[in-house]
């Protein structure tokens, strides 16, 4: 497909919750949406409120594999509701957000045994912030975290993000060296299927990234988003083994 892969739910029959949309477009602000898009595959669910019943919704695509992410990203655009980023000029222990926010992002969890590693190199354009914490601002920082593993898969992180009955769009910002990576995003009220993709797939010891779009609505008020990115498949289990990178996420 021509300009992106559409994310493959393959958790539950899709009978609901899971239109997909096509391929991502140009940076673009990420404010939360007061409206609705195409929802008429999503479930219909009465939260009890007099705003009537709402249509939970997962669905979501992912870029071409490339070097970089095409431009500088700044958050003040792609970021405007809340954006977090790791690994700042290679500090692995670095985590800037989105200050002021009153219910952020969250870190990320590592999950699995393999090595927690700083990278700060290997593309041109990175990410740029004026409103962060504790991180004030930054221009073009290319610095990130990765996992290192022999492990043939299942290792990787896990972050989560709030959701409730507005939609709401992620960006999760990745890389991968010599794996098939998996992005699986579920609602914790399970008002929609778990959204899985496996199509991010570097067969060769090459460097590549990509960015994942995912458009959420849960059923319900007080919910979250978990979004698991893990190795579904280590292609270099010796030598200079696989490789998953987490760079930011906002919305």
């Amino acid at each position: 497909m021509t300009g992106g892969h559409t994310l493959v739910v393959i958790a539950a029959a899709c009978t609901w919750g899971c239109t997909l949309h096509g391929d991502p477009v140009a940076q673009e602000s990420s404010a939360d949406a007061s409206a609705p898009g195409d929802t008429s595959d999503a479930a219909v669910i009465d939260d009890g409120d007099d705003g009537g019943p709402v249509e939970a919704v997962l669905s979501g695509t992912v870029s071409p594999p490339q070097v970089g992410f095409g431009q500088t990203v700044d958050f003040a655009v792609a970021g405007s509701s809340d954006w977090v980023h790791w690994g700042l000029e290679g500090n692995v222990e670095a985590r800037n957000q989105k200050a002021g926010v009153a219910q952020p992002i969250s870190g990320f969890t590592k999950l699995g045994e393999a090595t927690l590693l700083q990278s700060n190199c290997c593309m041109e354009t990175g990410f740029s912030w004026s409103d962060g914490a504790p991180t004030q601002a930054a221009s073009n920082q290319i610095g990130g975290v990765y996992i290192d593993t022999a492990n043939p898969s299942g290792d990787g992180f896990r972050f989560t993000v709030p959701a409730d009955t507005a939609m709401k769009t992620l960006r999760v910002y990745t890389g991968n060296w010599c794996v098939r990576a998996k992005l699986e995003a579920s609602l914790s009220d399970g008002s929609a299927p778990p959204l899985v993709d496996t199509s991010f797939d570097v067969a060769t010891p090459l460097l590549q990234h990509a960015i994942y779009t995912v458009t959420f609505r849960a059923g319900s008020p007080g919910q979250s988003l978990q979004v698991d990115f893990t190795i579904a498949e280590n292609h270099c289990v010796e030598g200079d083994v696989g490789e998953l990178h987490l760079f930011a996420a906002s919305r």
